[in-house]
């Protein structure tokens, strides 16, 4: 395993890999891991001055310093909706070619936001496109949004304890300041979505994640982020509630 792999989080959103993967990415920093935030559905649904473009713009990257994590934005400010094309899988595809990650997250496919949806739809297709031209990552794992849009679909299948990083979480959040993205807001429901994960996980606060990539075609083939965040991985189930049981409902 590389000492320090680099690890990208696909969202569709401003706020969305902050919100999302906040803690994970906060742990892997700490690790020394090169972490990259890829914003893919900037879109505007009114119009902005450019001062008042600028200004979001800065809070969405210093939002990411907070957590150590450099961040592209991508996806044109407009009034309409971005959509699973062809075109956005191209501009995705492009990017993990230039990033060339070890271990990528993306948003979970189902979900009550259309362009989250759309976002995992275009993602996963460039994810299997960027095969066929020479890049792979090792391992894909799929994020849950929030409460009122994924976790109703969401059956995870680890947690990751991130009761060490919860401040820096905030202090990421709080640098909102945005239309459908409030500081407050976002903290108020990330603190509670942790702390249901986190008795899942029976930690404090927990993030919890799908896996959607094993490394296939790797000599090493066991996956590298249970090893990275040893101590903090758990597997989702239990001696009563065996993961597998699931399956005969």
């Amino acid at each position: 395993m590389k000492d320090k792999p680099k690890i990208l989080f696909i969202g569709a959103h401003n706020d969305d890999c902050e919100y999302g993967t906040g803690g994970v990415a906060a742990l892997l920093n700490e690790l020394g891991c090169e972490t990259v935030f890829l914003n893919i559905a900037c879109t505007r649904h009114d119009d902005f001055d450019e001062k008042t473009l600028a200004r979001m713009n800065k809070q969405e990257t210093d939002a990411a310093a907070v957590l150590g994590a450099k961040k592209i934005i991508t996806g044109e400010r407009g009034r309409e909706a971005y959509s699973y094309t062809r075109a956005n899988v191209n501009i995705i595809e492009e990017q993990l070619l230039d990033i060339r990650a070890d271990i990528v997250f993306i948003h979970w496919h189902q979900d009550y936001h259309i362009e989250h949806v759309a976002a995992a739809k275009c993602s996963l297709d460039a994810l299997c496109i960027a095969d066929v031209h020479g890049y792979a990552p090792r391992e894909v794992y799929a994020f849950e949004a929030g409460p009122n849009q994924t976790s109703a679909f969401f059956n995870p299948d680890f947690h990751i304890d991130i009761t060490s990083v919860m401040e820096r979480v905030k202090e990421s959040l709080m640098v909102f300041d945005q239309q459908h993205a409030h500081g407050p807001g976002l903290w108020r429901e990330k603190e509670i979505a942790t702390r249901f994960r986190g008795k899942m996980a029976h930690c404090p606060y927990a993030e919890s994640y799908k896996i959607m990539k094993y490394p296939y075609g790797f000599e090493d083939v066991e996956l590298w982020l249970p090893k990275l965040l040893k101590g903090k991985f758990s597997w989702d189930g239990g001696g009563m509630y065996p993961y597998g049981r699931r399956y005969y409902f």
